[in-house]
């Protein structure tokens, strides 16, 4: 295992290997030869790790602040790291991804909170390399009040190689769960206690990575944590039944149903080949656009230029109305990631908020799951957040969850 130092606030760390590296340059290690199997002791291994942020308290209350969301003041200066961690592709080759870990400057054993972003279709806007980040700013806020934070990219996005697998839950799950080893890791090397307990929490795609990463955790997947709560924010928890029916029939707004659609068929099309050539599934001009506009390098306001405003312009109506009863390949991959909310019954607490005016992620997707989860025994709530969009519920639920989180008895 590599060893870290870490000397005085906004020092960098250093690597004792074959040597030790210069201030804020990552650590070197030769990649694992694809083909070869990768064991578990060297998934959530650290390859490097880079300071990014270290802030006092009150810069911190400042910073977060300035976002819009209004939390308590910090308790305690933080400080962040970029890490980039070994963790699988979706076909169980190897591969690195990115990700956050930030500790609060305070010396008891933490408690760790994990933060799943929301839809992300560019690479450079994510927690770890965007300092104006959303998910950077909710992030921090959990550190700031005495938790450390493990918040992944996900595969593809950050600094991480490849395209994302947009809405593939099994590779969501392994790589959040692979990136709270490398926050141990992390951890130990700095000399810092992490309890074993775990907070999840996650907005919209990482509503539904809430869940699956609680279940991994429940079953004892993740070797050396176990689930301690859970609230998922405006998530699409039921892809058949809800959302993928809403995408179609106008329900949510289409212009984001148009590129929702856009990023989930080009993603699901390399998992499991939904065609051959994009002029099966998308109509001219944007069969000829529309995959590359989604390979992590455009900002979204430039995806949202180059596609139409409803999907009726940009998916083949017969494959369009496929989608509200999808079948073959698609419709049982879909029921599988369905499942986070009908194969298991959380024991630890589960919490879900939603926006009444989300026309995104309509929030009959959290009360659909409230009730299967009920059914096997389990208790989820609701906390409706008010008439507000997709954006502004995480901004008005996430203040919630920290005083929730902050309350549940150690």
């Amino acid at each position: 295992m590599k060893l870290f130092k870490l000397a005085a606030a906004g020092a960098c760390v250093s690597v004792l290997a074959a040597g030790s590296i210069s201030p804020l340059v990552a650590s070197a290690v030769e990649p694992t030869p694809v083909g070869r199997r990768v064991t578990f002791q060297q998934r959530g291994s650290l390859v490097s790790v880079v300071p990014i942020e270290h802030l006092t308290a009150g810069e911190l209350t400042q910073y977060l602040n300035s976002t819009g969301m209004r939390p308590p003041p910090a308790k305690y200066g933080i400080d962040a790291y970029r890490v980039v961690y070994r963790t699988i592709t979706p076909q169980g080759g190897p591969t690195t991804a990115s990700g956050l870990v930030a500790f609060p400057r305070r010396t008891s054993r933490l408690e760790l909170v994990t933060f799943l972003h929301g839809t992300n279709a560019t690479k450079n806007t994510t927690a770890s390399v965007a300092p104006t980040s959303p998910d950077r700013v909710r992030s921090l806020m959990f550190a700031g009040a005495g938790f450390a934070v493990a918040a992944p990219d996900l595969l593809g996005l950050g600094v991480g190689p490849g395209r994302h697998p947009y809405g593939d839950t099994a590779s969501e799950t392994s790589a959040s769960a692979d990136q709270l080893i490398a926050a141990r890791e992390l951890s130990a090397a700095l000399g810092r206690a992490l309890r074993p307990e775990v907070l999840v929490t996650g907005f919209s795609e990482g509503g539904r990575i809430t869940l699956s990463l609680g279940r991994a955790l429940q079953r004892g997947e993740v070797p050396g944590f176990r689930l301690r709560a859970m609230a998922p924010v405006a998530g699409p928890y039921d892809l058949v039944g809800v959302e993928l029916p809403a995408l179609v029939d106008g329900q949510v707004s289409p212009f984001v149903a148009t590129l929702y659609l856009g990023y989930f068929l080009t993603s699901w099309s390399r998992l499991i080949h939904l065609y051959d050539d994009p002029s099966e599934v998308f109509l001219p001009p944007y069969d000829q656009v529309v995959d590359s506009l989604f390979d992590g390098t455009h900002p979204i306001q430039e995806i949202a230029a180059a596609l139409p405003t409803s999907p009726d312009q940009l998916v083949r109506p017969e494959f369009l109305q496929s989608l509200t009863h999808p079948t073959g390949a698609l419709g049982e991959r879909l029921r599988a990631a369905d499942t986070i909310c009908t194969n298991w019954t959380p024991q630890a607490p589960i919490h879900f908020f939603t926006g009444s005016a989300d026309h995104d992620v309509p929030a009959t997707n959290a009360q659909t799951c409230q009730t299967k989860l009920t059914h096997r025994g389990a208790h989820p709530t609701i906390t409706n957040v008010g008439p507000t969009d997709h954006n502004h519920t995480a901004e008005l639920a996430y203040p919630q969850i920290l005083t929730w989180f902050t309350s549940l008895p150690h």
